[in-house]
């Protein structure tokens, strides 16, 4: 997608002063500088550019080449088709005898499968031993269906889920060709890819070969230059957006997480539900009914599975449950006249802030459609904001700023650890060098004396202002999320069902590889059905715990929204 000295043609004003303000308040070592540089000669016709904030927030997690490990930011323009062809094929795997789930627990996690010469990759699978058909089968039934699973892999930096789904659905347009391609002789699945990729086409439009490739070697924007935000806007107005923007960060109050626990390596599981057509028209339905979507009826019921399943001693219900959850900003980007690609990350961040007890003299019932409103208000407030724009910038810069400090923490622990390896091998010379280093941390701190000067002046006088500032000083409260949800809304209204002729599509998994102790909800309609599963480290928390809430979960679908009591 992008090198780690790029350049952006498409910045704005307002975007390079904010770089400029943030890189004069900010203290940026030079292991970090180096995702803001700008090349001396940049490449033309927007193939290289600047790594934006956003995107710096998910690279720098995934750095590495270990099983927590990620990839480089590296993006290698393909000179022509012929060239476009080969990467394509070399990032093409056909698997066939495994079942689909060793594959997804092998990429979620085995060693990484992603690089910086894979930032994206695609496998197709059959559990049978071969995709061709047994010419047997086909003699019994030549219209037989056969079955196979589609895995697209990729960097999450480069593009979000809604650039992914998009993506897929063009993969199966191109699979399934126009109305004129239905009678293909093809019986297979690697015949149909044979036959389409001998005219390798851009979808919906006429454009073939070296045409395409030219299309397809300008990035995309960043996002952060693409905000939609007033023209007029100087210092004093992106001054106040700052002010907005911590005043509403301090709102964000939540005092409850899952008790975490390193019970062994990181071990993502995706446990999946899906709802048959009629169950999931009886869910929609009632969440029609009372006024609110899916997504906020999933809000409310991951919070009061917690509350229902949290353990005595861990109440607390003076401090409300907090959730995150990405928001798709896309309609809040400038228009593109001739969009360059659509495959690119554009999401900002909302909070949900729910009470964390039950009332006795409500029903459950009209409880929970209750925290969906609130739930519905809450995201609209997010949504409907005239400064999202500009939050969604803060945000982004702020996501970044936090990333560096991660990133340069797990740098020094991995350091000492390293080093502590060495010494413990006897290799000579790191033992003084781990002596000098701490000496030198030694000098930086201050004397013991030094440190208990008493203040000038009347010591009264000091421990009077002291006392008035303790009082006047508001405590900070919690800001601890519990967790976060991922509500991808229709995607049937992304996949066009009707266009893939002779393909029937009937499930949808998704997930990511995740850092230890994570933990991500998805809800999503497809194919007509309503699917929910659970990202999490099955080795991140205390025995029993997710599995209680999952169970709750569940139970508190099947009491609110399938059966709707009353």
């Amino acid at each position: 997608m992008a090198s780690e000295t790029l350049a952006d043609p498409h910045d704005t004003a307002s975007l390079d002063r904010f770089d400029r303000e943030r890189d004069a308040s900010d203290a940026r070592c030079d292991e970090w500088s180096t995702y803001r540089e700008v090349p001396k000669d940049p490449i033309s016709n927007g193939q290289a550019r600047r790594v934006r904030y956003e995107q710096v927030s998910y690279y720098l997690g995934s750095r590495g080449k270990g099983l927590e490990g990620g990839v480089n930011d590296m993006y290698d323009v393909p000179l022509n088709s012929a060239e476009t062809r080969a990467k394509a094929a070399s990032l093409l795997e056909l698997v066939t005898g495994q079942d689909p789930q060793t594959i997804r627990s092998k990429y979620l996690n085995g060693a990484r499968l992603l690089s910086d010469s894979h930032l994206a990759y695609l496998i197709i699978s059959t559990p049978e031993p071969s995709f061709t058909p047994a010419e047997a089968d086909l003699a019994v039934d030549p219209e037989r269906e056969q079955e196979y699973d589609l895995f697209l892999l990729s960097t999450h930096f480069i593009g979000d889920g809604m650039a992914l789904h998009t993506t897929a659905n063009d993969f199966f347009t191109l699979l399934a060709g126009g109305p004129g391609d239905e009678a293909l002789p093809c019986q297979h699945i690697e015949a149909v890819l044979a036959a389409r990729g001998d005219k390798p086409t851009s979808p919906g439009t006429e454009t073939t070969g070296d045409a395409a490739v030219e299309a397809a070697q300008t990035l995309a924007p960043a996002m952060e230059s693409k905000l939609v935000v007033p023209a007029a806007w100087g210092n004093m107005g992106w001054s106040a957006a700052k002010v907005e923007f911590a005043n509403e960060q301090a709102k964000l109050v939540g005092g409850h997480a899952f008790p975490r626990a390193r019970l062994g390596p990181r071990h993502t599981l995706v446990p999946t539900v899906s709802y048959p057509l009629a169950e999931t028209r009886r869910i929609l339905a009632a969440c029609k009914l009372h006024g609110v979507t899916i997504a906020h009826a999933m809000f409310a019921l991951s919070s009061l599975a917690f509350v229902r399943t949290v353990e005595e001693r861990r109440k607390n219900p003076e401090l409300p449950v907090m959730l995150y959850s990405a928001l798709n900003v896309r309609g809040h980007l400038k228009r593109e006249d001739s969009p360059v690609d659509p495959y690119h990350i554009a999401i900002g961040y909302y909070n949900i802030i729910l009470p964390s007890f039950l009332p006795r003299d409500l029903p459950a019932s009209a409880y929970f459609w209750h925290q969906a409103r609130s739930v519905k208000q809450q995201t609209t407030r997010a949504t409907k904001s005239p400064l999202l724009a500009a939050r969604t910038l803060l945000m982004a810069l702020e996501r970044e700023r936090r990333s560096i400090g991660f990133e340069r923490a797990d740098d020094e622990r991995r350091e000492r650890e390293a080093i502590e390896a060495m010494v413990g091998l006897g290799i000579s010379g790191v033992a003084a060098e781990q002596e000098k280093r701490a000496g030198a941390n030694d000098a930086a701190q201050p004397k013991e004396e030094e440190a208990h000067v008493k203040p000038a002046g009347d010591a009264q006088t000091q421990q009077q202002k002291q006392e008035h500032l303790d009082r006047s000083a508001r405590p900070k409260a919690p800001s601890t999320a519990l967790m976060g949800l991922s509500m991808l809304g229709n995607l049937d209204a992304i996949y066009r069902h009707e266009q893939y002729h002779g393909i029937k599509l009937d499930t949808l998994t998704t997930g990511s590889r995740q850092r230890p102790g994570a933990l991500l909800l998805f809800a999503y309609t497809f194919a007509g059905q309503l699917w929910i599963s659970l990202g999490h480290d099955s080795n991140g928390f205390k025995h029993g715990v997710i599995e209680r809430w999952w169970a709750a979960l569940l139970a508190g679908v099947e009491q609110f929204l399938v059966l709707d009591e009353a």
